[in-house]
């Protein structure tokens, strides 16, 4: 048996712009912002999401701390750039169930077949993802948790990939089991499971030297599986 663990979005999802374009959507529905403030608002954002600086964890920024966490950067972004603090607490608001809508993520057509294949092979499915706390509301929508026998997501444990302490959460799962990581980030997902002792697979994103393998679909994945 394996323990094959799986990114989310780009890896078993594509989204397009997924944050910045609902940070835009949010923005028009309380304001009618202009595309100029919506892309000045999308850009304060980046870098200060907490998958981009892993090195601060401290296992403190999960559950509604989480979204706290987010909520306020939103709302600084958004009076830095001229709106009132009211229209940016509601805009702060919306944007939780605005990114949680399951029609914004579409599956790759070979996600389902693949991850139902491995588990009728015998082994077994993780999803261990930088993402927000309620990420499985999500999955539950498209039809991906039966497939999955564990979930380790950043936002519900205060660590995000490369970090050791993320892998090592998922290695606990199944003990002294052969893991692989699948992803679409040659650092976070890659260099990440390289780290905790993880075989690696970079998919969709062409060539990576530090990849044990790298392919272009999800169904080859089951190449690494046996029969």
């Amino acid at each position: 048996m394996k323990v094959f663990c799986w990114d989310f979005d780009g890896t078993l999802t594509h989204s397009g712009s997924l944050w910045g374009g609902c940070v835009y959507d949010v923005l028009k529905s309380v304001a009618h912002c202009t595309d100029d403030i919506c892309e000045r608002v999308r850009e304060s954002l980046w870098g200060n999401y907490p998958w981009d600086t892993p090195e601060r964890d401290d296992g403190s920024c999960r559950g509604e701390a989480w979204w706290a966490h987010i909520e306020d950067l939103l709302i600084a972004g958004c009076i830095a750039h001229g709106l009132s603090p009211a229209l940016a607490r509601d805009a702060a608001a919306r944007f939780r169930p605005t990114i949680k809508q399951p029609a914004r993520y579409t599956l790759y057509e070979d996600a389902l077949p693949t991850l139902r294949e491995l588990r009728a092979r015998g082994h077994k499915n993780v999803l261990l993802s930088n993402n927000y706390p309620d990420l499985e509301e999500v999955t539950d929508a498209l039809g991906l948790s039966p497939c999955f026998d564990g979930m380790v997501i950043s936002g519900m444990v205060g660590y995000n990939k490369p970090r050791g302490e993320i892998f090592e959460l998922a290695k606990r799962k199944f003990p002294n089991t052969a893991y692989v990581m699948i992803g679409d980030n040659p650092v976070a997902d890659i260099l990440g499971g390289k780290k905790s002792g993880m075989e690696t697979v970079l998919v969709h994103r062409g060539y990576s030297e530090h990849a044990d393998h790298c392919f272009d679909d999800l169904k080859s994945v089951l190449s690494l599986s046996g029969p």
